[in-house]
């Protein structure tokens, strides 16, 4: 390959980037919009919908994300770090810990019992982490 086509090259990688990251911040945008009609809808078939939406979205983020990964060069499990985890780790327990106060605050049983249920989630999700950082942390001591 010439110099020239080589430069050519690296500014197509750049331009689709570019125009991936705008389609990821759309998703963002797109999913965030739907979370907050979500809770206005009681019809349980547009529920179901919206749920499609979201569901749909989060694919397309993946995708997106996988996409920007491969062009930037870096491994697909460049996040899952000790450092990463243990900085998404926080990040549950911060999220957990403001749910406590949130459930604390709410005066009707059906609120508490949602945040609570999401507490359970969050807690789940913490222990998933854990798992995964002990299991990275084998990885690397086997590299």
């Amino acid at each position: 390959m010439s110099l020239d086509s080589n430069v050519k090259q690296s500014e197509r990688k750049q331009k689709l980037y570019t125009m991936l990251k705008a389609q990821h911040e759309a998703e963002v945008k797109e999913l965030m919009h739907y979370m907050s009609v979500l809770r206005n809808i009681q019809n349980t078939l547009i529920r179901n919908y919206l749920h499609t939406l979201l569901y749909d979205g989060l694919k397309h983020i993946e995708y997106i994300s996988s996409i920007m990964t491969n062009i930037e060069g870096a491994t697909g499990s460049s996040s899952l770090t000790k450092k990463g985890i243990t900085e998404s780790i926080a990040e549950e327990n911060e999220s957990r810990e403001k749910l406590l106060e949130c459930v604390e605050v709410a005066d009707d049983l059906e609120t508490k019992s949602l945040l609570e249920s999401i507490i359970v989630d969050e807690e789940h999700h913490i222990k998933i982490l854990e798992h995964l950082s002990s299991l990275v942390e084998s990885y690397q001591n086997r590299s």
